[in-house]
């Protein structure tokens, strides 16, 4: 939740515990998870809260965290591979750290597409207020207030006006364009999940404001290609200064290497270097960040 790389909007963080609120098996249910005190057998403490929670509501929540947080990924093979690797410094500092699988690989296309050119804390924003402002509403336990994410039938035909009131700018009509093309067929998620990944990223390409940057974070986060290391502003800068020397590589260059070096690790060793770049740089002088 901490590395800037989530599937969707991070999670809030309350007494130690992130939490959210979904329906699972029709019932609506907020679970909050405490971190695993191992890294390597993770194993974190979940708790449900909600109205007639069952048996097999507790096993469908502890199923979709599973898949969420991909902890059946082989994490100590993972370091144990690329021991040797300049990467390695990062598994210390870093140990346990995943990837995110999309719930919804619709949201995850729709916060792809809000991130490009923009903090993570703006396209959270952003994301957040397409709930609030398009999705259906809940009332969840507690009485609190729970909105999902709209469909794309909605988006499709949401305003250009309103959808910019979310501070969505330029992309809102990526974000029409892209809603649809699902609606009438043209693009198919599902399908794209089970193409390769050369293939899925070149169709996704064609789709109005959808770069290399945006087709590789939707295919990583959205539909758990490993094979996608997305760069961005921070990996086109980690990546020359650990392997190059400081080379000057285009963005292309970066990726094309992570996938060799890495092959079905790339989106995982691209999140690993993502986080060490950004932490580090945080404890630069700034005299030193400006050097970057």
């Amino acid at each position: 939740m901490q590395s800037g790389q989530t599937s969707e909007p991070y999670w809030p963080q309350i007494d130690g515990a992130y939490w959210d609120t979904d329906l699972i098996n029709g019932k609506l249910v907020r679970y909050e998870v405490y971190p695993s005190p191992s890294a390597e057998e993770p194993c974190p403490h979940v708790h449900l809260i909600g109205s007639d929670i069952d048996e097999e509501t507790i096993e469908s929540v502890k199923n979709y965290l599973i898949e969420l947080f991909r902890l059946r990924d082989d994490l100590p093979l993972f370091y144990e591979k690329f021991r040797t690797e300049k990467i390695s410094r990062a598994f210390k500092d870093y140990s346990g750290l995943r990837l995110m699988k999309a719930s919804d690989p619709y949201e995850s296309l729709i916060c792809s597409i809000c991130s490009q050119h923009s903090s993570v804390e703006q396209w959270n924003r952003t994301v957040r207020c397409i709930r609030a402002s398009f999705g259906p509403r809940f009332i969840g336990p507690g009485g609190s207030t729970f909105f999902s994410f709209p469909s794309s039938e909605t988006l499709a035909k949401a305003s250009t006006a309103k959808l910019e009131s979310c501070q969505t700018g330029y992309r809102a009509g990526y974000i029409i364009s892209a809603s649809k093309m699902i609606v009438d067929g043209r693009l198919d998620l599902m399908r794209l999940k089970q193409a390769p990944y050369e293939d899925a990223k070149k169709e996704l390409m064609e789709l109005p404001g959808i770069g290399p940057k945006v087709a590789d974070c939707f295919l990583l986060y959205g539909l758990g290609q490993t094979r996608a290391a997305p760069v961005d502003i921070w990996i086109h800068r980690i990546v020359p200064r650990v392997y190059f020397g400081g080379a000057k590589m285009t963005k292309e260059e970066v990726g094309k290497f992570l996938r060799n070096r890495y092959g079905e690790w790339a989106g995982l060793a691209q999140l690993y270097l993502y986080h060490y770049g950004r932490m580090r740089f945080k404890t630069l002088t700034p005299a030193a960040k400006k050097l970057l």
